[in-house]
């Protein structure tokens, strides 16, 4: 998972999200560029680049919520018999 910060959104709006997810989460990459390319969104509300999707939010508490959300989600054990498990316990037996 990667985290694009847009550098004038940092100003405004998300500098606090982006170094509460950075402390929080260090293994997770997080890259500070000066232009995410989307023209408008970063002085009208706090947002960022997940994956290459725009995640955004009225506030920065709503778009730290929304980030780390996605990150629980992704850290999360597969529920058993899910192909996710299935992924897991392929990769697990692949090194024994």
């Amino acid at each position: 998972m990667s985290i694009k910060w847009c550098k004038k959104n940092l100003e405004h709006y998300s500098q606090s999200v982006y170094d509460m997810l950075h402390e929080e989460f260090p293994d997770v990459e997080m890259e500070i560029v000066d232009c995410v390319d989307h023209c408008g969104l970063c002085t009208d509300v706090p947002f960022a680049m997940r994956n290459n999707a725009v995640v955004g939010a009225r506030d920065p508490r709503g778009l730290y919520m929304k980030l780390r959300q996605g990150m629980e989600f992704m850290n999360k054990t597969p529920l058993p018999g899910t192909y996710g498990a299935v992924v897991t316990a392929g990769a697990d037996s692949g090194d024994k």
